[in-house]
């Protein structure tokens, strides 16, 4: 067994090469390429991603060969992953850099852009939007505005997930693997989550992980799983006001309730602009005739009910759709006082055919892996005036958009607003707005 252990070490070389990086992916890693030689092998020219780097910067960097396979029926179901790379030098650094303020920034996988001006992390986020609005979208001039800053790009999350490690500590994972990194403080969570994160690095934490989530409009913490009666007196002596089974959080006015499975806006900050864009998206441009207190909206991927919370008195009706039960039992508290919005429970795909003949516009927020073609297909067929789509990723964004406004040209693309909910990160929101090709609008 020690000798097999040797020879993976063994043949898992680091190799140092002194490079100069490329542009920044999708994933806010730079790129560089580099030439693998191998005795008895023909050299490799590989095509790496460099977390930390930035375009034009000269350093050298250290490659690290993936893992091989063991023997056994295990190595059926094993995986190629890309090498390991890191910088070990940076020789030539770029005008845009800045420090990191993180100490496990480049390791841990959460942040891949603290390194970057701020500013220039806006112009890259607009950049991406642009890119694939074009490529994949086919959009020769898409009408993208700027993004929109969030004032204090630090501290901001209001919801965090810390992995346990076998010894209790509380962190996050290092990129690329299962490893935890012990953290008492993270730069982009609220510094109330990392109060609560410094009691739990006190205590041995059971496993696999702990979530934390803040009300930063009510004061109201919610963490999961509930925690010890000692560990919740640390907190409450660390002035935090811990709930039992759900918490609260105030948005546009309006106060929600949320359980901790129930998907909410980590950036209440950046959520309440958010709002504002969907309602003006809706509003926006409309006609006298058109009574928005006569028309129907479905607020589709409702979750706990935001969208169609702040949408209620604005509109005649709301139906509101979404298939997590823990959330439908929150929208259902939430619009408890509010006599015109309808809950329906279910997947949109299999709901909105048989809604949208009597619709009149749509806000869509759907998960990462945007809309099922039933859905785009549903709003190809029954067109409505207005659709307001809030996307977390802009690649399906785009090839959503492109299904919708091309081939029989049924709407037309008015806007598309990235958002920056996400900063240090490379994650973008946007908001598009999608008018009815017949020059009617809500």
């Amino acid at each position: 067994m020690m000798t097999d252990f040797n020879e993976q070490l063994q043949e898992r070389m680091i190799h140092y090469h002194t490079v100069t990086l490329g542009p920044l992916t999708r994933q806010g890693h730079a790129t560089a390429e580099v030439t693998i030689e191998k005795e008895a092998e023909e050299p490799k020219l590989l095509q790496l991603l460099v977390p930390a780097g930035l375009p034009g910067e000269r350093v050298t960097i250290a490659v690290e060969d993936p893992p091989k396979p063991r023997p056994g029926r295990r190595s059926r179901r094993w995986k190629p992953r890309p090498p390991r790379v890191w910088i070990t030098e940076i020789h030539e650094s770029s005008p845009e850099r800045v420090v990191a303020p993180c100490p496990v920034f480049g390791t841990c996988g959460g942040c891949q852009l603290q390194h970057l001006q701020y500013e220039r992390q806006l112009t890259w986020k607009r950049e991406m939007v642009e890119e694939l609005l074009r490529e994949i979208g086919h959009f020769e001039q898409p009408p993208l505005l700027e993004a929109v800053a969030c004032e204090i790009p630090w501290n901001y999350r209001n919801q965090m997930r810390f992995s346990i490690n076998r010894e209790g500590q509380p962190g996050l994972t290092a990129r690329d693997t299962r490893r935890v990194l012990p953290l008492v403080s993270c730069p982009i969570a609220h510094e109330r989550i990392n109060r609560a994160l410094t009691v739990l690095s006190q205590f041995e934490n059971p496993r696999p992980q702990v979530i934390v989530r803040y009300g930063v409009g009510t004061g109201q913490m919610l963490l999961q799983p509930q925690q010890p009666e000692e560990v919740q007196q640390q907190l409450q002596e660390a002035g935090l006001t811990i709930c039992d089974e759900t918490m609260e959080e105030k948005l546009g006015g309006k106060t929600f309730r949320i359980r901790p499975s129930s998907f909410f806006q980590t950036n209440t900050p950046q959520a309440e602009k958010m709002v504002r864009m969907v309602l003006n998206g809706l509003l926006a441009h409309r006609p006298a005739e058109k009574d928005p207190a006569q028309l129907t909206i479905v607020d589709a991927y409702c979750g706990v009910g935001t969208f169609a919370l702040l949408m209620a008195h604005h509109f005649g009706r709301i139906i509101a759709i979404e298939e997590s039960p823990s959330a439908i039992r929150d929208a259902h508290w939430n619009a408890r006082d509010t006599n015109n919005i309808e809950i329906l429970k279910g997947k949109v795909e299999d709901m909105l055919p048989g809604l949208s003949a009597q619709v009149d516009g749509f806000v869509i927020d759907p998960p990462r892996a945007g809309c099922q073609p039933i859905v785009l297909e549903t709003l190809l067929r029954y067109p409505v005036e207005r659709v307001v789509y809030v996307s977390c990723e802009p690649s399906t964004l785009a090839r959503d958009l492109d299904v919708l406004c091309h081939g029989d040209e049924t709407y037309q693309l008015v806007s598309v607003q990235p958002l920056d909910m996400f900063p240090q990160t490379a994650h973008i929101e946007c908001v598009a707005v999608l008018e009815r090709n017949k020059h009617e609008n809500i």
